[in-house]
């Protein structure tokens, strides 16, 4: 994921986050920041540290100034991507209810409603519109059940 800001002083500053390695990246007026560590970074002589990430929302602090790079969250994407999660957690560990409707529960509905509320908000934080948003929550939200259902079908057709 890329965020590309302009600041008064320090002009572009592009923040480059890999999604599954969660390596870093900074450049600042097309040169790239070198790495004094994991978290801190050289910028025009001046020590700057970046904080948080693409998900939570990431900053940079450089001579006690804050420079948001990424946004944080907003409550209507935390809830469209733990709507899935819960709804496994909840449901799949329910034997009166997986017997109406049969998802998988425990580890395996654990791990898919996890996986599925990560790709959700890597999504979500990928697009600006609030109705993209709630369409990719939604679309996130009917992909995990139906999943969590069809695998529940073939457990249950091995058995």
């Amino acid at each position: 994921m890329k965020e590309t800001i302009q600041h008064p002083v320090y002009g572009e500053i592009i923040y480059s986050e890999s999604i599954w390695t969660g390596k870093k990246a900074l450049k600042v007026n097309g040169a790239c920041a070198p790495s004094v560590s994991k978290k801190e970074y050289t910028v025009n002589g001046k020590s700057a540290i970046l904080k948080g990430n693409f998900l939570i929302g990431s900053s940079l602090q450089i001579d006690g100034e804050s420079i948001q790079l990424a946004p944080k969250l907003k409550w209507y994407e935390i809830v469209l991507a733990v709507i899935p999660f819960l709804f496994l957690v909840i449901w799949g560990n329910s034997a009166t209810l997986c017997s109406v409707f049969p998802v998988v529960g425990g580890a395996i509905g654990g791990a898919l409603g996890g996986a599925a509320a990560i790709l959700s908000l890597v999504f979500m934080k990928s697009n600006k519109s609030l109705l993209v948003k709630i369409i990719i929550g939604v679309i996130s939200i009917a992909a995990t059940i139906l999943i969590a259902f069809l695998l529940a079908l073939a457990f249950i057709s091995f058995l």
